[in-house]
């Protein structure tokens, strides 16, 4: 067996944006002093014309953490059950950055599961939630489905999440979570020279 984990740490995503107005009058006369703005001039050079909208500290920039790899050795049962496991070190990878590509890339196109990881991944980094713990690991594994004629496997796996929660810009709880552990079958194909996420639990 090949048993993954990884915590990472994760980021958060806001931005907002001010217009400024300005004013210019008439040409005041050569001997004299321009006549001061009025009041409501000056305000709205100097105020904002919109109300800031409060971004989460730092200004977005992704953590340096590297894309987790997976070097396949070939079309083996041990091999299947290493790329199971490592779907969740992307997971919780992509999680803590936003890079949701990294799910796409192992995943095939129809994939239901792997779309709604990536999306999700995708929706939460955009309001600037982040995870906070809250990983993906796996315990152990066994092949249920082994075809090499097709290039398929299954494996069922039993999981585990730790104990984290979900975090709002402004650092508060949006949801906490409990550790927990569960079974689930993770359908893998073989093509390429390449394993990818066929299909897996919701």
């Amino acid at each position: 067996m090949h048993p993954v984990t990884r915590t990472l740490l994760s980021c958060a995503v806001a931005a907002a944006a001010i217009a400024l107005l300005g004013a210019c009058g008439e040409e005041a006369p050569v001997a004299e002093p321009p006549p001061p703005a009025p009041a409501s001039a000056a305000a709205a050079v100097h105020s904002p014309a919109v109300t800031q909208v409060p971004t989460a500290s730092p200004t977005p920039t992704a953590p340096a953490l590297p894309r987790p790899t997976f070097e396949s050795a070939g079309f083996t049962e041990d091999d299947a059950i290493a790329f199971a496991g490592h779907y969740l070190n992307v997971l919780n990878y992509a999680r803590a950055t936003g890079d949701s590509d990294a799910i796409r890339a192992i995943s095939e196109p129809d994939c239901g599961a792997c779309k709604d990881d990536a999306e999700v991944v995708d929706a939460a980094h955009a309001r600037g939630v982040t995870w906070e713990n809250n990983t993906s690991h796996f315990k152990s594994a066994r092949i249920e489905h082994f075809d090499p004629a097709n290039g398929e496997a299954e494996v069922q796996m039993h999981m585990y999440s730790t104990e984290g929660r979900l975090i709002n810009p402004d650092s508060s709880t949006l949801k906490s979570t409990e550790g927990m552990e569960f079974n689930g079958l993770m359908q893998l194909k073989f093509h390429g020279n390449r394993w990818f996420i066929w299909e897996m639990p919701r």
